[in-house]
């Protein structure tokens, strides 16, 4: 449902990742966990790779998953969270004085 939600916003082209890779299902934590790595991707602008990630499996659009670490200008990191229940939430990291791409 992630990649059909990126893909209804336009954003099936940009580098998304998945974290749960490294550390598991930390369930409440999780969104504390994603967002500090958010905050470290803007601040090194670096995206992480999701680990062990090897063909798109069960996903019904194109969506652009990152298996390899990319250094790149990030202006902005969108976290999603689908959780439990249907309980789901997006934030927005911005770097200050960041010009809208």
């Amino acid at each position: 449902m992630e990649a059909k939600a990126f893909s209804l916003s336009g954003l099936s082209g940009v580098p998304v990742n998945s974290l749960k890779s490294y550390f598991g299902h930390t369930l409440g934590a999780a969104g504390l966990v994603e967002s500090i790595v958010c905050i470290h991707s803007l601040k090194e602008n670096l995206i992480f790779p999701t680990l062990s990630y090897k063909e798109e499996n069960g996903v019904p659009v194109e969506i652009n998953v990152i298996d390899t670490l990319q250094e790149t200008p990030i202006s902005h990191c969108l976290k999603t969270g689908s959780g439990f229940g249907g309980c789901n939430a997006a934030l927005v990291f911005s770097k200050l004085n960041s010009k809208p791409n």
